[in-house]
């Protein structure tokens, strides 16, 4: 296949810089390089959470051989797909809904949106313009993560699970919409689709958020706000009890992979029905917290 041409919208979260690294082979070690595609294009954008970081991360994309313009709209004809990489899950629909309605498939960074309404309004543009649509936590294909799931035939089927993970909370990306999407996409992973009611127990140091899928298995994740953190997961499963400690080492690397994969096959490697549910987990998580724990039905 010839080179695939990135572009990046929006340079205030580091995964801008992270993953140019890796497609255009500068700056990290060999064993991090992806191959088939190539960041051609960057718009910085603006920024409500991070503005700081744009002006140095234009820099550091500008030493990896990527030509800066001042407007998205500039990108369209001279790329195959775009990157956004917005750290606002708020900024995702209208950046997303420009390019998916080009027909340009779209890689958008976690969380997909900060309400169900616009991650639907998302799906919902790219199934009508036929344009692939992914979103994902680097996490979900740390090599931990998927020497799990290569093995998940020796374990016998996930009955539940607790997944971990720091959880600090940023005004922008409310709840477990920002570091908590990682634990919360690593629960999806190892549990699989089908939650529906969630219980968020909150407290200052943590969230614990308990959801009961449909076939009776329950699933926690740990949103830790205080005291030592780390990622990791516990499942439970018919043959074992299987703890996964996870590494980012390779998971910015393999997340860049996926989007190749995503971009030659036209198939996301997370099903978009997984993909909302994930965000209607997170929304029913804040409506349970506001409700004094209550049980919450995912809409």
């Amino acid at each position: 296949m010839d080179m695939i041409r990135l572009g990046i919208v929006d340079f205030d979260s580091s995964h801008s810089v992270e993953f140019t690294k890796r497609f255009n082979h500068v700056g990290v070690d060999s064993d991090q390089y992806v191959d088939g595609a190539r960041v051609v294009l960057g718009c910085p954008g603006e920024s409500d959470m991070s503005p700081e970081r744009i002006g140095p991360h234009a820099e550091q994309l500008r030493h990896c051989d990527v030509r800066i313009v001042d407007r998205p709209q500039e990108m369209i004809g001279e790329i195959d797909a775009v990157l956004i990489l917005s750290l606002c899950g708020d900024a995702h629909l209208p950046h997303a809904r420009l390019f998916l309605e080009a027909g340009i498939p779209a890689y958008v960074d976690k969380p997909l949106a900060c309400s169900l309404s616009e991650a639907r309004e998302m799906v919902r543009i790219a199934e009508q313009n036929e344009a692939t649509l992914f979103s994902a936590s680097a996490l979900r294909f740390s090599e931990e993560m998927l020497q799990f799931q290569s093995q998940a035939d020796r374990y016998g089927q996930t009955c539940g699970a607790i997944s971990f993970g720091p959880a600090k909370r940023m005004d922008g990306n409310p709840g477990l919409f920002h570091y908590g999407i990682h634990p919360t996409e690593l629960l999806f992973s190892v549990m699989g689709p089908g939650c529906r009611e969630v219980t968020n127990t909150c407290g200052e140091s943590a969230d614990v958020v308990t959801g009961r899928w449909q076939d009776g298995r329950i699933g926690t994740l740990r949103g830790i706000r205080q005291g030592a953190a780390r990622y990791g997961v516990i499942a439970f499963c018919e043959r074992a009890v299987v703890p996964i400690e996870v590494s980012s080492r390779y998971a910015y690397r393999n997340l860049c992979r996926e989007i190749i994969g995503m971009l030659q096959t036209g198939r996301p490697a997370v099903a978009a029905s997984e993909m909302l549910e994930t965000i209607a987990f997170i929304e029913a998580a804040l409506a349970s917290e506001r409700d004094a724990g209550s049980a919450v039905l995912l809409n």
